[in-house]
């Protein structure tokens, strides 16, 4: 069944509103390490800073759903935004590291996603629900593929401070995008994803396709903060920060080609088939970024990098489409949510435990990034597609 022009308006407007959302996310996600490394040279800080924005995401999903629920979608969604882009903004005025979690906290708090999803889905019937939301999905692939390298860029020219205020606009803009374009539906379904239920996050869980994917979203979230922690590192060591947007170009060309193509054939149905090849590139990937390569340090970093990014976007489009294919149609925005929630505390873990590996324990990082990858592997050749 077709959108109407209401439908149209609102998925076309959520997934503008999305989309700038996580460019704020995603191009300060590059060199956040180094601009906390301005504050403290204590690693396990640094990684705290850069994973408990995940651990405030993952806590505060529900209730942001719940309150939707009470005093309208638009509402929350607007307040949401607005704080997530103050907050940002604020974050690049930051003097010491424990003023910079306490921020970094304070902004994952707006943890609206849930409610994003809730909007589109009230719009919609149960039929197109699960459609709807993937077209939410490609603006987030674009703005990773955007930001990724417009993050070093930018900053080497203005600063890191700049992406904070540059990010924090953005999300201003988004609250005013939200404010003027997006329409409260005139019903709400009252979906059982924004109620306080654990009920049906049990009801999930227990669909053991859903708990296998909602593990890898932990698990892949995990991967990508561990490498983002230290890529920006290890390529200011070896070449300097003039050179990390350059290195950076390659691997996202090499992305961007493969979400196209992955986005493809999952369409023909091989889904599965692609996350196993997505999984083996990104264990591989970890032992080139993060092994001794002396004088051969810079090849095999753009290798790693171009390895790890064609694996990592080969998942981007396919795990939320997996995710709401493989739920009861009453259940996607719960599916989604119990997804969400567990791919953001992988972030805070592995922000945090890159921090307490990589001064100490360096050697372990590929191991460890190893391990979560034959973990996927293993979880996705569990599930019949």
């Amino acid at each position: 069944m077709a959108f109407n022009k209401t439908q149209k308006k609102t998925i076309a407007a959520m997934s503008s509103v999305v989309g700038l959302r996580m460019l704020a996310v995603f191009i300060v996600l590059p060199v956040f390490v180094l601009f906390a490394k301005q504050f403290s040279s204590n690693f396990i800080l640094i990684g705290v800073a850069f994973g408990i924005y995940g651990l405030s995401r993952a806590i505060f999903q529900i209730p942001f759903g719940y309150l939707s629920d009470k005093i309208g979608r638009k509402n929350i969604l607007f307040f949401g935004m607005l704080l997530f882009g103050v907050l940002t903004f604020i974050i690049g005025f930051s003097s010491d590291i424990y003023e910079l979690i306490l921020l970094r906290f304070l902004q994952g708090v707006a943890a609206e996603s849930s409610v994003a999803f809730a909007l589109v889905s009230d719009t919609v019937s149960e039929n197109d629900r699960a459609k709807a939301l993937a077209f939410l999905g490609i603006p987030i692939g674009l703005s990773f593929v955007v930001g990724i390298v417009a993050g070093p860029l930018l900053s080497y020219y203005f600063g890191y401070s700049f992406l904070f205020y540059f990010s924090g606009i953005l999300g201003v803009i988004s609250a005013f995008l939200i404010l003027f374009w997006v329409e409260e539906p005139k019903s709400k379904k009252m979906l059982k994803e924004i109620e306080v239920s654990l009920k049906d996050a049990v009801k999930v869980l227990k669909n053991k396709t859903l708990a296998n994917l909602s593990v890898q979203g932990f698990l892949l979230s995990f991967f990508m903060t561990v490498f983002f922690f230290g890529l920006p590192l290890i390529v200011k060591s070896e070449l300097g920060t003039g050179y990390y947007y350059k290195v950076l170009i390659p691997m996202v060309i090499f992305s961007l080609f493969a979400m196209m193509k992955a986005s493809k054939k999952a369409d023909m149905g091989y889904e599965v088939h692609l996350l196993k090849v997505s999984f083996i590139l990104m264990g591989i990937s970890s032992i080139f970024m993060f092994s001794n390569f002396g004088n051969y340090a810079l090849p095999a970093i753009i290798i790693g990098g171009i390895i790890f990014f064609t694996g990592f976007s080969i998942t981007e489009p396919i795990m939320p489409s997996l995710v709401a294919s493989s739920s009861d149609k009453s259940l996607v925005g719960t599916s989604m949510g119990v997804y969400n929630t567990l791919q953001f505390s992988g972030s805070f873990f592995g922000g945090s435990i890159a921090g307490f590996l990589y001064k100490s324990y360096y050697g372990l990082m590929p191991v460890v990034l190893i391990i979560s990858s034959i973990v996927c592997y293993i979880l996705i050749t569990r599930i019949r597609k």
